[in-house]
């Protein structure tokens, strides 16, 4: 296999990896998402950084019961060992403070399979083109 058929299968089995994880936290599947962890993993969230199995399911947790939910995956790239995914969510815990959707992204690096670093930021966009949104001018 050349270099770059190899590099093109490590970035498919990446993105499919991905996608796998992605599926299991829509479907909040406990089990299925901390099969994609190890105890030296870690997620960094909203300032803390959740590191180790117990912490990670933990967050998941919270995650499930606000109901946070991908509502429009905009992309999926891969980088060497990292997956970076762009997209837009809500939960409850958005709506409590009457925001319906927040682009965000994920980063999540690989070490042999597993997500060995995982971060969930917000994404800042044009609030302008937010109303216009709502508006149903988009």
């Amino acid at each position: 296999m050349s270099d770059s058929e190899n590099k093109v299968a490590v970035e498919t089995d990446l993105k499919s990896r991905a996608q796998a994880y992605l599926d299991a936290f829509g479907a909040q599947d406990m089990q299925r998402c901390m099969d994609f962890f190890t105890d030296e993993s870690s997620v960094d969230f909203n300032t803390t950084v959740y590191t180790g199995k117990q912490a990670i399911e933990a967050w998941h947790k919270d995650r499930f019961e606000a109901n946070l939910k991908m509502v429009n995956l905009k992309s999926v790239t891969v980088k060497g060992d990292t997956v970076v995914v762009d997209g837009t969510v809500s939960s409850k815990r958005l709506a409590a403070w009457r925001i319906k959707q927040l682009n965000g992204r994920v980063t999540m690096r690989f070490v042999e399979g597993k997500i060995r670093h995982g971060k969930l930021s917000p994404r800042m966009t044009n609030p302008f083109n937010t109303l216009r949104e709502d508006m149903g001018a988009w």
